[in-house]
């Protein structure tokens, strides 16, 4: 049971410490031990460190000034040992100390153990630089912006606590321990949603396209309305067309460069300007209000203290209590909500001790796909964020079956306006089969099975129930009324299947009053406080490039899983786990929420500058649209850019407050040194004087970049429809069971005659009982249209 871990952490980089907040969370006994007198508790650290720390060592106990002998017996003692560093490399502590084959060691750090760049330092607006995200986040006329900060950091910790999670439950086989390394920069390469694969697929770069979500040019961002900004977006046909009609637009349907409602995905500017002035004149919570009622997906625009004052967080009892200095302070729950099922009891044979009527199930000896070989997983799944989470669990070993409707991949026939709008297809052609060769749907069914099945057939449901009496874990990210309308609801499925790990993600969660709002990740953000977190100095709230809460949920949710995964190889119980996207992203936010408490002070945007690194920006470099990020971190490093760059050597003893008086002119000064430089190698020379230092990627830099190449980063699978592309591989590395890619994106209903013939002729499945099933249309290899 995660329960009985027992977790040291070293004290190191906020990565670290989420993740062994993760494990808390569930139960584990975490110490934190420090090795360097700065971080001990006696310090006075700058309120935005308060409040961090206060985040994230709730429920964990703290070991001040550890010698090294205390340092062996605490290491001695422990399942499993955390180590991070940022924005240094990682230095582990572990080397000097003897082995141990049991224990876990998780080491979380910018660039890893290995590969030619592992000795750069990094901060939070250089690792978004090098992995392609920066490219996606402000204005196109305007420098690249920097997303929130720590969500680096957040998302690393997430794939730390799975990489210990997964572990742990490969040691109940094994008996061994292993290394679990994790880095920045492979993180944030892998939580791209279609940015690469657009790129691969048939060479397209997307950009930053201003205050929007970066992607088909449908509206996904920020607008003003009358009394306060409201997010909002339209990925659907029928979404579009609907909100067209609303704002009274359909004239813009009668253009001449206009025959249907998704040519104007490729006029984002002529849409935004009508959209715009429409919104304008609306007042915010009516038009969230009728825009919901139409199942168009708007939110507003939350500030930390919206997210303390809101309604619905506040009846899902989101809120914890934690004291600080006498003074109690609102932070963030664990997004993950566990039920455990309760096993009846019979006497044994003997009369003596009661046992669980249904025993936990065996588990695999052979993990040769990986530390969750054996785990059957039905994927319900959609879009991003649940895809994500059992892309994952796939990548780790899981028998991950997709139970997927016929028409989820869209129509049989795809139109050449949503070809290009989101050139997701090779070479732009989207051949016979366009659902088969799909990479957005390629990308998220690798190594996974898939059964095409219609539940809105009679007797489709009763095949799911089958399947669901095999499987466990079954996942699926539906509004809350979807699965009480199939007559499965969580009593039924553990009435089926009692140690069954049932996983569900609605957007907002399956109470309070907001739980049957339409959710989607460019929405969420903004309604969980990111979007305030960003922006150009000076100016408003910022819709990022990317739909960060999707990957955050589907992150959180894979690491749900695991982690009940563990504990029921030790009870056999089954569970309902529940993640709410809102709720994941509001975690994200933790450190904001409760600064906000301690200062009194709403964050301001302030571009691509730092609160304590000075200076922080991106700059100008030669070329179109090419850039620099740098930080400098301490004084050293400021020295090192001063001698680089050739400034005044008067400046070069200037401590931080003396930066920060001339952080104006110090910017100006660097673009001018800048502007006329190639910012790959000015990054190569200010990293090894140790600034850290990354330029501006853009998709086709990600993929040539030579860390990962170095690594083996990306795996290049064969499909048959689809061609041969690079993919990018789970950034968890598991030096003993390690992730494996052993198919690539499955066809619509690839796998379905084969999953139900596991099934067998006692459980009603012949070949032609299956047959059977095709011929009504339960079961199909097509999309309708």
């Amino acid at each position: 049971m995660i329960r009985d871990l027992q977790v040291l952490e070293i004290a190191g980089s906020v990565a670290g410490g989420y993740a062994a907040k993760l494990l808390a969370d569930r139960g584990a006994t975490v110490s934190i031990l420090s090795l360097d007198r700065r971080s001990a508790a006696t310090d006075q650290p700058s309120a935005p460190d308060q409040a961090m720390r206060l985040y994230l060592d709730v429920d964990k106990s703290r070991i001040n000034d550890a010698t090294e002998a205390q340092l062996a017996q605490h290491v001695a003692a422990a399942d499993i040992v955390i180590q991070s560093s940022a924005p240094d490399p990682l230095m582990s502590v572990l080397d000097r100390l003897p082995a141990d084959e049991r224990r876990i060691d998780v080491q979380l750090s910018p660039f890893g153990r290995s590969g030619p760049d592992r000795a750069y330092r990094s901060t939070d607006v250089t690792d978004q630089a090098r992995s392609g995200h920066l490219f996606l986040n402000g204005d196109l006329d305007r420098e690249p912006l920097q997303g929130p900060e720590h969500q680096v950091a957040y998302a690393v910790g997430v794939h730390g606590a799975i990489g210990a999670l997964a572990a742990v439950l490969a040691r109940h086989v094994t008996g061994r321990g292993q290394l679990v390394e994790v880095t920045h920069h492979e993180v944030m390469t892998a939580l791209h949603q279609f940015t690469l694969l657009r790129y691969t697929h048939n060479g397209d770069i997307l950009r930053r396209m201003g205050n929007r979500y970066a992607g088909p040019g449908r509206p996904a961002g920020l607008y003003q309305c009358g009394d306060g900004l409201i997010s909002l977006i339209a990925p659907r046909g029928d979404q579009l067309e609907t909100l067209v009609s609303i704002a009274g637009l359909d004239h813009l349907l009668e253009r001449s460069d206009i025959d249907h409602v998704y040519d104007l995905m490729h006029h984002p500017t002529l849409l935004d300007e009508h959209l715009g002035h429409w919104l304008a004149s609306q007042e915010l919570e009516p038009t969230i209000e009728l825009l919901q009622a139409v199942r168009v997906p708007a939110a507003s625009v939350s500030t930390m203290a919206d997210l303390l004052a809101d309604e619905h967080l506040s009846a899902r009892d989101y809120w914890r209590a934690a004291d600080h200095g006498g003074r109690s302070v609102l932070l963030p729950r664990s997004p993950i909500r566990e039920t455990v099922v309760d096993v009846p009891e019979r006497e044994a044979a003997d009369g003596t001790a009661p046992v669980p009527v249904h025993p936990r199930p065996e588990r695999t000896t052979d993990l040769a796909n990986g530390p969750l070989s054996g785990v059957r997983v039905l994927d319900l799944t959609r879009v991003w964020a649940g895809p994500c989470a059992t892309r994952i669990m796939a990548d780790l070993g899981a028998d991950v079956i997709m139970v997927e409707a016929p028409w989820a991949r869209g129509e049989a026939t795809v139109d050449e306006t949503s070809v290009a709008a989101t050139r997701y297809y090779p070479d732009n052609d989207p051949g016979e089969q366009p659902w088969n060769r799909n990479g957005f749907c390629n990308k998220f069914n690798l190594n996974k099975r898939n059964i095409a099945l219609d539940l809105s057939q009679p007797g489709a449901v009763a095949v799911l129930e089958d399947l669901i009496t095999g499987a466990d874990v079954l996942i699926e990210n539906y509004s809350p009324r979807v699965m009480p309308q199939f007559a499965l609801d969580e009593h039924r499925l553990h009435a089926l299947n009692p140690s069954l790990i049932y996983v569900t993600m609605p957007g907002f969660g399956r109470s309070g009053p907001l739980r049957d709002r339409v959710a989607y990740g460019p929405v969420v953000d903004s309604q969980g406080g990111l979007s305030v977190l960003m922006g150009y100095a000076g100016e408003t709230a910022r819709k990022a490039g990317v739909a960060w809460p999707d990957p955050v949920a589907g992150v959180h949710a894979a690491c749900a899983t695991i982690g009940a995964l563990v504990d029921r190889a030790e009870d056999g119980r089954g569970r309902t786990l529940e993640l709410a996207q809102l709720e994941a992203t509001v975690a994200m936010t933790g450190h904001a929420v409760a600064d906000r408490q301690l200062s009194g002070v709403e964050p301001k945007p302030i571009g691509n500058r730092h609160q304590q690194f000075v200076p922080q920006g991106v700059y100008r470099c030669t070329g179109t649209d090419r850039w620099l990020a740098l930080s400098v971190v301490d004084d050293r490093s400021w020295a090192a850019l001063c001698a680089a760059a050739s400034f005044d050597p008067a400046w070069r003893d200037w401590t931080e407050p003396d930066r920060r008086t001339a952080e104006d002119m110090i910017d100006t000064a660097i673009e001018a040194w800048t502007s006329t430089r190639d910012p790959d190698e000015v990054a190569m020379q200010l990293q090894s004087v140790g600034v850290p230092a990354a330029a501006v990627a853009d998709a086709p830099a990600v993929m040539a970049d030579r860390h990962h190449r170095a690594r083996g980063f990306f795996v290049e699978l064969h499909h048959p429809l689809a061609g041969t592309h690079p993919w990018p591989t789970l950034p968890i590395r598991l030096s003993d069971t390690p992730a494996t890619y052993r198919r690539p994106g499955a066809n619509l209903n690839q796998h379905g005659r084969e999953i139900l013939g596991e099934l067998g002729e006692a459980a009603g499945y012949s070949p032609e009982a299956v047959a059977a099933l095709f011929d009504a249309g339960i079961i199909t290899d097509r999309p309708p249209g």
